[in-house]
């Protein structure tokens, strides 16, 4: 891949919560260099209206464009599914046949629209992608060696204070054996 022409951020209301979309948008604004800033985007599925209340949104996607998908329908059907979890095709009347014809006529403009704002963006390199992308790998990757490190340690400490309770024999800070006298 050599370059890249958009980013999309997909939010779906059916599956998503402020504290994972916080930590999707704080991983993105670390990996993402600042040339792409302009050519990312939001899109939001089965919501009245998108809201970033709630949400630590980085500097870097505060003028980005968002895309919203309203669908009523999906929303109602999700609902009625959860709690029936038995929702036939068949219970559906024709208004909510006609009014889905209408929710997909404006999906369609929604989607005319995005696609003419990804024609107007400039494609950006993907080397320096790639170069962020495995930076943030490796120090991912130290911080678990470190988390690791560190239970591993308190796991030791808890053992040896445990030993040293228990025993006659005690390791002196200079590293040689001192045995307690069991005469008091």
């Amino acid at each position: 891949m050599d370059s890249v022409t958009a980013v999309l951020i997909h939010a779906d209301s059916t599956d998503f919560t402020s504290g994972s979309m916080d930590c999707v948008l704080s991983t993105l604004s670390t990996i993402l260099p600042k040339t792409l800033a302009d050519n990312i985007a939001f899109v939001f599925t089965n919501v009245s209206t998108p809201s970033f209340q709630g949400f630590s949104v980085p500097e870097v996607f505060k003028g980005a464009p968002t895309f919203v998908f309203s669908n009523a329908i999906a929303r109602c059907l999700h609902r009625l599914y959860r709690s029936t979890n038995n929702l036939a095709q068949d219970e559906l009347g024709d208004g909510t046949r006609r009014f889905g014809r209408v929710a997909e006529q404006s999906a369609l403009a929604i989607l005319a629209k995005l696609f003419n704002w990804m024609g107007s963006l400039n494609p950006q390199p993907a080397t320096e992608i790639a170069y962020l992308f495995e930076k943030y790998q490796h120090i991912n990757n130290i911080l678990t060696q470190m988390d690791q490190a560190t239970a591993k340690k308190a796991q030791i400490d808890k053992l040896m204070t445990r030993l040293k309770g228990n025993s006659a024999v005690r390791l002196s800070p200079c590293s040689h054996l001192a045995f307690e006298s069991y005469a008091r």
